[in-house]
């Protein structure tokens, strides 16, 4: 699900969408091919409700999935592939503010670890003036029986730590499940 507003381009200037397919058969499960059942591509959203999408792009980039579209649109993007129980991606991009602060953006892709994700932790020094912390996921529908609340954030002075419930307090907590891709964010004086 998205949400129209951030589909609405007077809210959104120069914003860039992207579509994801992700597929899971048992022979593929068997034979041990789940990192490459996921494939996206380039997303034309019209102008105006109810923003209906078109596939401009005659490719589809098969075999990865959509968070590769932000290395492929900014080179300054760092990607890496995380193997715990499955695959996760981790990707960021530090953008200089311009104004003496600097943005930090981040994004798991949970592929198919069977672990989930319950918390993320960025190392800050308590000396760092942080702003504009954010965090966003995936809406759950359709009865799904998953939490759907924000991870709040904590800062202790060593890190900056989002986190959802945990698994032993409550099963349907908003954990990072397979197939999503939650963002976190922040501005920092260093």
């Amino acid at each position: 699900q998205v949400h129209g507003s951030d589909l609405d381009p007077a809210l959104n200037p120069g914003a860039q969408y992207f579509g994801e397919a992700q597929y899971v058969t048992p022979d593929d499960a068997l034979a041990g091919n789940g990192w490459n059942n996921a494939s996206w591509e380039n997303l034309t959203i019209a102008s105006s409700p109810p923003y209906s999408a078109s596939l401009p792009d005659p490719g589809t980039h098969r075999q990865e999935p959509a968070i590769f579209a932000w290395v492929d649109i900014d080179p300054a993007v760092t990607l890496t592939s995380v193997d715990i129980d499955g695959r996760l991606y981790f990707a960021y991009r530090v953008t200089d503010n311009g104004d003496g602060t600097w943005h930090y953006e981040y994004a798991i892709h949970n592929v198919n670890s069977d672990r989930s994700i319950g918390s993320f932790a960025v190392p800050v020094d308590s000396s760092v003036g942080l702003a504009s912390i954010g965090f966003h996921d995936v809406d759950y529908h359709s009865n799904e029986p998953y939490d759907g609340t924000d991870w709040p954030f904590t800062a202790d002075g060593t890190t900056l730590t989002w986190a959802t419930t945990p698994f032993a307090t409550n099963a349907n907590a908003n954990a990072l499940r397979w197939g999503t891709l939650y963002n976190f964010r922040f501005d920092a004086d260093t």
